[in-house]
């Protein structure tokens, strides 16, 4: 069950509300004016929640790479010559845009 509330009784009993996270694994959030303002986590809740940020940005590059190498596979992609020669044809006023190769 979400533990929920106002500032006003974390102002109050600041040193309760802080020592009930060590003994509950869920966090707390604070209200003002009634709406969610902020939440309060026990600090290996926050480095466990920070780790798993960063493995999950890890395995969105991996699979970043992984599709770029499929595509590079695939010859789905442009060379750096050709990407200069489409910018120089652009700024030189030729708005066609070239086929894309497959």
């Amino acid at each position: 069950m979400r533990k929920i509330i106002p500032i006003t009784d974390l102002q109050r009993k600041a040193g309760a509300v802080v020592s009930s996270l060590a003994k509950s694994d869920e966090p707390i959030i604070i209200t003002q004016r009634g709406r969610p303002a902020a939440v309060l986590l026990a600090p290996d809740q926050y480095e466990q929640m920070e780790e798993d940020m960063a493995r999950l940005d890890e395995l969105e590059l991996v699979a970043m790479v992984a599709k770029a190498r499929d595509a590079v596979s695939a010859g789905g992609t442009v060379s750096h010559a050709e990407v200069k020669k489409r910018l120089t044809r652009r700024r030189a006023g030729g708005s066609r845009r070239p086929e894309r190769a497959r």
